[in-house]
């Protein structure tokens, strides 16, 4: 199952800022930037939404295995 969850690399704020007020090398390369440059550009991870779909797995309601208790047989 598929489920929306914010952003883990921008929280949310759909800009990278993750150098202390910079955007990173990963998000600055792919908006055609320069590593070293300050600027604050859209995040690369999510895409510039502030969410991502992460597969969820599915998880089958748990079974309850209880055994009926061995009956003490009498053997005489």
């Amino acid at each position: 199952m598929r489920k929306l969850v914010e952003c883990d690399h921008c929280h949310g704020a759909k800009q990278c800022r993750s150098h202390g007020g910079k955007s990173c090398e990963k998000c600055l390369l792919s908006a055609g930037r320069k590593p070293r440059d300050w600027a604050i550009v859209r995040c690369t991870y999510c895409g510039g939404r502030g969410k991502v779909w992460v597969e969820e797995d599915e998880q089958p309601p748990a079974e309850e295995t209880t055994e009926p208790a061995a009956e003490p047989s009498a053997e005489a």
